[in-house]
């Protein structure tokens, strides 16, 4: 009979354990089908200006103006001049940059290898649903293709999301090897990563800093909540992706958390403001040089941030997203979090 009761009672709790985990992932396993948003479009900037006859800019550019709003001028003066527009030299500047022979082979290439970019589309129609479901009184960007030549992957100006599609030919374009782009960064410049670079980019843009701080562990927490805002919007994503990790890197990461984060509080670096010492955790680069160069990739610093907030809401789970992104306080996130990694 003390055996059959044993045997229920272990039953029972293994039960219970398993609700609690499959409650603790499944947080932000949400039903969206619900959420009403319009479904997004993509417009396409680079075919808009490449397309253009070289002698009929100041004719086609009112309707730019009136299709892209100010962004057009912003992405003009990023790009092609500094004067946007209305400077004298933007005729003969622009002329320049859709006529380049080289400039133009990248621009066949990005609409060969991008005809269809519904799958941009649905990745963020989905991750916009997420995020309505989430904040349902703020806005969504809207979204565009370009060509920065080379400048950048990603600007969010004016309320309008841009993405360059030449950062994103493949690891093995010949274009990154002309340029000398730096393999680290290579790696990451390929189709998959996209749709979860716009989106991370996006929420870089619209939740900046807030942290009462700007210590080490401010920096950490913002980019932890950052991500796990990321991780909400969008959840199938693997973590690879959203960091740009390979599989070793992560396993590494994850295997020396607790060596990492002891490091950071032994060297006192953790309420460090030094920025030189800040971005030895935070910045990209081939790995982080105060540990393992083999396997030890760049910005462990986000990582760990990452693994805090997780943490934070895991074991707050009254704590909404807005609550969690209006928080200043990364003392209060930290102390919360119950973080301890184990050895």
């Amino acid at each position: 009979m003390m055996k059959r009761i044993l045997s229920t009672r272990f039953i029972l709790a293994c039960t219970i354990a398993f609700l609690l985990a499959a409650c603790n992932n499944d947080r932000l396993k949400i039903d969206v089908s619900g959420i009403k948003i319009e479904p997004v479009k993509v417009d396409r900037l680079e075919k808009d200006m490449f397309s253009m006859p070289a002698d009929s800019i100041n004719q086609y550019t009112p309707k730019l103006e009136k299709k892209y709003g100010r962004f057009y001028d912003q992405f003009v003066i990023d790009v092609v001049n500094d004067g946007g527009t209305r400077d004298s030299t933007y005729n003969a500047g622009l002329r320049r940059f859709i006529t380049d022979k080289d400039m133009h082979a990248v621009y066949d290439t990005c609409e060969r290898m991008y005809a269809d970019m519904s799958f941009l589309e649905n990745s963020l129609t989905d991750a916009f649903k997420h995020f309505k479901y989430y904040f349902p009184n703020h806005s969504l960007p809207r979204v565009v293709t370009a060509m920065s030549g080379f400048n950048y992957a990603l600007a969010y100006k004016d309320s309008t999301l841009a993405v360059s599609l030449e950062m994103y030919l493949g690891k093995k374009s010949p274009y990154y090897i002309m340029l000398r782009f730096p393999e680290y960064k290579m790696l990451h410049m390929s189709k998959e990563y996209m749709p979860s670079d716009v989106v991370y980019g996006w929420l870089e843009s619209a939740f900046k800093p807030n942290e009462d701080k700007n210590d080490m562990l401010a920096v950490l927490v913002h980019e932890g909540k950052v991500r796990y805002l990321l991780d909400a919007l969008m959840p199938d994503v693997a973590d690879t992706t959203k960091m740009w990790y390979s599989g070793k890197q992560l396993a590494w990461c994850k295997e020396n958390e607790f060596n990492m984060w002891a490091y950071l509080i032994e060297k006192h670096f953790l309420y460090t403001t030094d920025q030189t010492e800040i971005i030895k955790f935070t910045d990209d680069g081939p790995f982080t040089a105060a540990f393992n160069h083999d396997y030890c990739p760049a910005r462990v610093g986000h990582w760990l941030g990452w693994q805090i907030v997780r943490s934070y809401m895991k074991n707050n789970r009254k704590v909404t997203l807005a609550q969690l992104m209006a928080e200043t306080n990364a003392d209060k996130i930290l102390q919360k979090s119950g973080y301890k990694p184990s050895k």
